[in-house]
């Protein structure tokens, strides 16, 4: 009986765990981040802008398009710092004619703002263990 589920459980497994294996794994390194994270944010971002998406939007849309919600990245500054100085110029290579350089400004905040919780995960998400 149990072997009639099995493919059911493989399969909600599959969509369930992260197929990013280093979010499981604690601390992502900067290369893995600048693939992963950056080139996929400046890439979503970018096709939300040329499409005549306004940046608040775009940003929203490549934030829940990206594994930037669900890594975690160490907990220092310039880590951040870098890993913006590599998004920002795959944006400025990719779609820099669609984005101002307020808007980039206002987009640095933001995406620092989400590596912060990034680094701190574990104060933003509940706590399931019993006290």
């Amino acid at each position: 009986m149990f072997y009639q589920f099995l493919p059911f459980l493989i399969s909600l497994y599959l969509l369930i765990v992260p197929t990013n294996v280093n979010a499981l794994q604690g601390n992502i390194d900067l290369t893995n981040a600048q693939s992963s994270v950056g080139q996929r944010f400046a890439k979503v971002f970018c096709e939300a802008k040329k499409g005549g998406v306004n940046s608040e939007t775009a940003s929203e849309y490549a934030l829940n398009n990206t594994y930037l919600k669900f890594v975690a990245f160490p907990d220092d500054e310039q880590y951040l710092d870098d890993l913006w100085s590599f998004t920002s110029k795959s944006i400025k290579d990719t779609c820099g004619e669609f984005v101002d350089i307020d808007e980039l400004k206002e987009l640095e905040i933001f995406f620092k703002e989400e590596g912060i919780i990034a680094s701190n995960r574990d104060l933003y998400l509940p706590s399931f263990e019993n006290n």
